[in-house]
């Protein structure tokens, strides 16, 4: 029984370190599927944009402009109150309250009938962005060396860029397969299932 007891020992210091090297990237990875879902969100309109013409009765482009810069609008105002409120309070609470609503918007924005209904959509979740790049880099910051910091950071927006491209062809044929209404719902539905990953991996690590 004694000649056990340090293999046992061993066996859990093991244990624990592979643990300790896991979590950094665990969490890292969480933060990347919401930085996916957001680059999702800020390039499938070029998928969108024919039937989005026709279903707001849009007179010109300037107003599907208006429509899709919605987003970025939000963005570029937010960023600087998202880092302020970032740096106060829990980064894994921030990233799971702004990707609820992100999700949320997707769904809401599959179901408007008006212009104004869609640009609301595009400004909550162009809000919600603004806390996607900062959050990951915040955390990377925390559970990583700097000397890992650009290969970190770099896999994050590797990731994201995935997103995107995810919004362009596979979009466009499901929009053309599915209607754009129920591909919003689709692209929801993938988000909430990125939202439950994410939730219960924080659990697991908190």
């Amino acid at each position: 029984m004694m000649t056990s007891t340090p293999a046992l020992s061993m066996f859990h210091d093991t244990a624990q370190t592979r643990s300790s090297r896991i979590q950094p990237w665990i969490v890292i990875f969480s933060a990347s599927l919401f930085f996916f879902f957001e680059f999702m969100q800020v390039n499938m309109f070029n998928a969108l944009n024919p039937s989005l013409f026709k279903a707001f009765h849009l007179t010109d482009a300037t107003q599907l402009g208006q429509l899709s810069a919605g987003y970025m609008y939000a963005n570029v105002i937010f960023l600087f109150p998202a880092g302020m409120i970032l740096d106060r309070i829990s980064v894994r609470r921030a990233i799971l309250i702004a990707m609820t609503f992100c999700v949320l918007c997707a769904f809401l924005f599959s179901l408007t009938t008006a212009l104004w209904q869609a640009e609301i959509c595009r400004w909550i979740t162009g809000i919600g962005g603004s806390f996607c790049l900062l959050a990951a880099v915040r955390l990377a910051s925390r559970w990583f060396p700097p000397k890992h910091m650009a290969l970190v950071i770099g896999l994050v927006v590797t990731f994201a860029m995935i997103g995107g491209m995810v919004a362009q062809t596979p979009f466009t044929k499901s929009v053309v397969w599915f209607g754009w209404r129920n591909t919003l719902r689709i692209d929801g539905s993938v988000g909430v299932l990125m939202l439950i990953i994410v939730a219960i991996f924080y659990l697991l690590i908190v």
